[in-house]
This record gives C-alpha cells, structure tokens and sequence, in this order.
C-alpha cells in the first residue's frame, strides 16, 4: 500500500515509519523541515504543512491512505490551541480534493467520549492541567473526521509509553467504554495496531481505545 504519514518525525509517527518500512509498505513522510528527515533511504520525503492545503495536496498525489499522527506540546490550563483542528480540516479537504479515502487519525484517550476514561492522575490532574487545550483541540479534530465523508478510523491510545511491542494478542480495543479506565501502551503497540487497521479496516467509522 502506498501512504502518506502525517506527524512523520514525532515519536509515534517514527515508530509507524519504522514498522511500515519493515512490512515493505511505500511510504512517503511528510515534515516542515528536511533537517528531521532521518528515515530509511526507502522512505519518500513530502515537504508541506497541515496548516498549507496546496502542500497537502501535492503530498497526496499517488497515495492509497493516510495515517495522521499530528501531535502538539502541551498547553497548561489556561492557553487554547487550534492546530490539530485546523490541521485536520485541511487534511480531510485536501483528501476528498484528491480522491484519497482511506483515513486512520490517532488523537488519544480524554479526547470527544473518551475523556475520563483514564487512570485517575490523568483525569483529574494531566488532561486538566497540561493538556487541556490540547484535549479540548483533539475533540474538534475528531468532530471534523466523523463528519468527513472519508473512509475513518479514529484511534485513541491509553497513556504513551516508549516501552517494546509487546504483540497483537495483549492489546485490547474497546468501542463500549462504560465503565472502562486504561492505562498504558506503547508507541509501538500502537503504529502496529494502525499499521494493521489501514490495510483490515475492522474499525471502520469507529473510534477505538486501545490499551493493554
């Protein structure tokens, strides 16, 4: 499959690079700065920026899907951001403008219906605290891919960790979130299970939490 990875040279958006690379996918990154373009000789390298649609566009050309693992710095409690929102509205503008359908977009576990649903400290002092206008962000961006008319997956990981995959078989998914609290997974766990979703679709339309 051929593909586009929005977010490239964040630390999932490496990792997704990595693993794509290895299941000899075509991948092509896209990065404001080739100076972070330190991929494997095989990858293709798109300059351009979410928030510039005709770069999004040129960066489409040719592609089968995108995977989006667009991050940002946190906010603290009082300062709103738009980026990922912004970002994403020009993303799904430039897809249906190309005929590229095929959308998984990570946001994260505390964005749209899925806040509260994560250990405690999280709830009460990290999403509150230090990423409150990012999470408030992430809800817009996920509202914007629901409403997209594109072949969607959202994909919202527990608390991040840098740790091994640790398989397939110990990472749950869950769509019903009643009562549910996550944890933890690993950036690798997770470009795996997108890796895996962009080419099964199993969660097509749906907004998975995915967790150990």
């Amino acid at each position: 499959m051929n593909f586009l990875i929005i977010g490239a040279t964040g630390p999932t958006g490496r990792e997704i690079v990595k693993q794509a690379v290895d299941q000899k996918h075509k991948v092509t990154a896209m990065v404001r700065n080739t100076s972070r373009a330190n991929f494997a000789p095989q990858v293709g390298i798109a300059v351009g920026d979410v928030l510039d649609l005709d770069s999004l566009k040129k960066a489409l050309a040719g592609q089968d899907a995108v995977i989006s693992s667009l991050g940002s710095a946190a906010t603290g409690p009082f300062k709103d951001m738009t980026m990922l929102s912004e970002g994403t509205r020009n993303l799904v503008t430039a897809m249906r403008d190309t005929g590229v359908l095929r959308l998984v977009c990570i946001t994260g576990i505390g964005a749209g219906d899925s806040k509260g649903h994560g250990p405690w400290y999280y709830n009460r002092l990290i999403q509150p605290l230090i990423l409150r206008g990012v999470y408030e962000d992430k809800t817009r961006q996920e509202a914007i891919v629901r409403d997209s008319r594109l072949d969607w997956t959202l994909v919202r990981p527990a608390l991040l960790t840098n740790g091994a995959a640790r398989g397939e078989k110990v990472v749950r998914a869950f769509t019903d979130l009643a009562g549910i609290q996550v944890g933890s997974i690993s950036r690798a766990d997770v470009a795996s299970f997108c890796l895996r979703e962009l080419v099964e679709c199993r969660y097509r339309h749906q907004a998975p939490v995915i967790t150990y």
